[in-house]
């Protein structure tokens, strides 16, 4: 399946985000189980957006 456009949206803003931050992006994916975006960036950082366009830090 194809990403959203709200979920294009959204990783546009958190990238955007990320880089400003100076964090490294090490994953952008989509997890074809949930239709979810995941994105691995810095130590720590997991984004997952979903299809609705929310965002969730973990």
């Amino acid at each position: 399946m194809e990403p959203t456009s709200e979920q294009l949206k959204q990783l546009y803003r958190v990238l955007t985000w990320l880089t400003r931050m100076y964090l490294p992006v090490y994953l952008v994916s989509l997890d074809e189980r949930t239709d979810n975006i995941v994105v691995i960036a810095g130590e720590e950082t997991v984004v997952i957006i979903n299809l609705e366009g929310e965002v969730d830090y973990e």
